[in-house]
């Protein structure tokens, strides 16, 4: 093997390279220091920084947990304001890329049916986290929901869930939000100023609260409180798995109307059927227990679809709620005001009698067309019977409706006496009912004068008040209360929506008392007058032929007609009527556990259509097989047709 080298001679030309020693400290000194910063940095970071709280801090986020809003039952138990299951699709902003985010928008837009600008709007508006979940559409349909679970892969960022949102039922348990729309009112999208202002109340950017009706006045109750738990996050913020459970949600509490949907259901039947055949555009229908002041029946006229709202009312729909003119989103029943007619003679009479002005034997002519004391001669006030009602004392007044007799006991009293007693009978301040946007009305006084820059009203107005008419304006409720007042015997209550708390069956298990707003500082004996008074105004015929209703009782009550607005071509004034009454078990007595009153807004026909409305609903709430309903156009009998 003579031309082989040694394996040994092949690694002979190697030479290792000399070492420094200087070399090699320089580089353990640069890793020493650099070992050193990263330990100071870490001590600063968990020992310095992190001292006196978790380590489980700087890695969970405490997120909520929404609390289930409490259910609503009618009077009975029937439940009216229900959580049900529903899709809604929301996004989480992070998840949306840059590139295609304006795409998937559109495409869950048009599985949806919603505004891809509107969408685009809520991802832009949120001001939370971007790893937090915005509510892109509500109330989604089971098919769009699962179409879009589907696509998941191409829809980056959107989720779809299953949440509890509201829905209004009727007095049968079908879905019927109208039927009780001015009473439960309904829920929506918490607004920044909403939210601003409860914000130490524990509210969230995505809540929805009560806008309207008992969802916004028992709002407090209703919510419940969330509770809480810590997530795990992510570094770059993006929650993982539940750490632990913090705070269990309260459920909020579930209420009793004292509404009854039967009643509701049927007078809304009864005041349909009214408004129909007087070509009338708002009306109002309103049944109490004058004993508790609870609301058995509140109808107002065209009425909203509540349920609309609850997954989020499209704009369209919205709009054309809007140009309605019968203003369906208003609750003409509290939150309108009307000259209040003939039926403010209740008023006039009562502080007549406890001023001293007359007393029940006393008679008074009355006259064709009343002179105005101070005026010039022929300027007068007529009576709508343009003959006079001859001498007659304060009970046949207030039976036939003579409006002279009053324009006389008006100004005999003068402007402040009789403001006083309509104070007395609550005209002039909101009754307290749990509704928002009540209104007060208008009870002209010498102060309402001088807030209008005037000395005090001309004696002609101050006549004409005495009638309820000229500036006097009232709310439909007001109107009911006081004679529900006089009904009892002198309690003015404030009117109840809401009987008490019950349980998940709808057991009422903590009622609420009546609230007494005052006694009225007036005599038995001249509340009992008014009430033989109403009486009358059944028994003589004034009210057309409902007395002839098989009543269980003596139905009193009064009728009125208020003109108001610009003469119409021929010369008159449009009016709208009035009708109130309650069921005592005898002329005069102060038991009576119903009254009831309509309104219709223009009502331009020969007859009182709202005592037409109230006739009908006694015969349908007590099961008559009477029926004498009078078309008021006509006065023909309706069953005759």
């Amino acid at each position: 093997m003579t031309g082989a080298a040694p394996l040994a001679d092949l690694d002979g030309r190697r030479r290792d390279l000399p070492r420094s020693r200087r070399r090699f400290i320089a580089f353990g000194l640069l890793g020493s220091v650099v070992i050193c910063l990263l330990l100071g940095r870490l001590y600063e970071l968990q020992v310095l920084r992190g001292a006196g709280r978790p380590s489980a801090d700087l890695r969970t986020h405490e997120v909520p947990v929404p609390a289930t809003r409490g259910l609503v039952f009618d009077r009975v138990g029937r439940p009216v304001a229900v959580n049900a299951p529903s899709w809604t699709v929301n996004v989480r902003p992070a998840d949306l890329p840059d590139a295609g985010r304006r795409g998937i928008l559109r495409r869950v837009a048009a599985v949806t049916g919603a505004d891809p600008a509107a969408l685009r709007g809520r991802v832009e508006s949120w001001t939370g986290s971007p790893y937090d979940l915005v509510p892109l559409v509500h109330g989604v349909e089971r098919r769009a929901a699962l179409l879009l679970s589907e696509q998941r892969d191409a829809l980056p960022g959107v989720v779809v869930e299953v949440e509890p949102v509201r829905r209004y039922l009727d007095d049968s348990g079908e879905a019927g939000g109208p039927l009780l729309s001015q009473v439960l009112g309904h829920t929506g999208a918490i607004s920044a100023e909403e939210l601003a202002a409860r914000a130490d109340a524990g509210y969230l950017p995505d809540d929805r609260v009560g806008k309207a009706g008992v969802e916004a006045s028992y709002e407090d109750a209703l919510r419940g409180r969330h509770g809480s738990r810590l997530v795990e996050v992510d570094v770059t913020g993006r929650p993982g798995s539940v750490v632990q459970e913090n705070a269990a949600p309260v459920p909020g509490k579930n209420l009793m109307l004292t509404v009854d949907a039967r009643a509701q259901r049927l007078a809304t039947r009864a005041l349909a059927w009214g408004m129909e055949v007087a070509g009338v555009r708002q009306g109002v229908l309103i049944a109490m227990d004058p004993q508790t002041g609870e609301i058995l029946a509140l109808v107002s006229l065209p009425a909203y679809d509540n349920n609309v709202f609850a997954t989020g009312i499209d704009a369209a729909t919205f709009e054309r709620y809007l140009a309605d003119p019968g203003q369906p989103l208003r609750n003409h029943a509290v939150s309108d005001v009307y000259p209040p007619g003939s039926t403010y003679k209740l008023v006039t009479a009562l502080a007549a009698l406890e001023e001293g002005v007359t007393d029940a034997s006393r008679r008074w002519p009355t006259y064709g067309c009343y002179q105005i004391p101070g005026a010039p001669k022929g300027q007068c006030l007529f009576d709508w019977n343009r003959r006079g009602f001859g001498a007659i004392d304060i009970v046949d007044a207030f039976a036939v409706s003579s409006d002279t007799f009053f324009y006389q006991m008006a100004v005999e009293l003068g402007v402040d006496r009789l403001a006083r007693w309509a104070g007395e009978l609550g005209f002039g301040e909101a009754t307290g009912i749990a509704l928002p946007a009540e209104a007060a009305g208008v009870v002209p006084s010498s102060d309402w004068a001088e807030e209008q820059g005037r000395p005090s009203l001309f004696t002609g107005e101050l006549a004409q008040a005495g009638i309820g008419q000229n500036v006097t304006a009232a709310t439909p409720l007001q109107v009911l209360n006081a004679y529900a007042a006089v009904a009892n015997g002198g309690r003015l209550l404030r009117p109840a929506l809401v009987r008490g708390e019950t349980d998940a069956r709808g057991e009422l298990v903590a009622p609420y008392r009546p609230e007494l707003l005052r006694r009225l500082a007036a005599s038995d004996d001249h509340l009992r007058t008014l009430r033989i008074a109403a009486r009358e105004v059944i028994t003589s015929g004034h009210a057309y032929n409902i007395g002839d209703l098989d009543l269980p009782g003596a139905l009193s009550g009064k009728t009125g007609t208020a003109e108001f607005g610009a003469p119409t071509k021929e010369g008159t004034l449009p009016f709208h009527s009035w009708f109130v009454a309650y069921l005592p078990s005898e002329p005069g007595a102060t038991d009576a556990e119903l009254a009831v009153m309509a309104f219709s807004h223009s009502a331009v026909v020969p007859g009182n259509v709202s005592a037409e409305v109230v006739k009908y609903w006694l015969q349908l709430w007590y099961g008559l097989e009477q029926d004498l309903r009078l078309d008021p156009r006509t006065f023909e009998l309706v069953a005759a047709d």
